[in-house]
């Protein structure tokens, strides 16, 4: 079976935006994800709730070092 994707743009923007983005490094997409994410807890005063589910959180991963 053959599935094929089609892919629709609403206007120019879009593409640009999205070739925009094919462009960055994996690192500065990154930095982007993360400051708008601090943004976000900032603008609806979350701070609280993010300290208390980072704390949750470092109990449900493992940092493996590579070999």
């Amino acid at each position: 079976m053959v599935k094929e994707v089609t892919v629709a743009y609403s206007s120019d923007v879009d593409k640009k935006e999205i070739s925009f983005w094919k462009r960055i490094s994996f690192e500065d997409k990154i930095y982007t994800v993360q400051f708008l994410r601090e943004q976000t807890i900032n603008l609806f005063n979350k701070q609280e709730e993010y300290v208390t589910s980072r704390k949750r959180l470092r109990r449900f991963y493992k940092i493996v070092e590579p070999k």
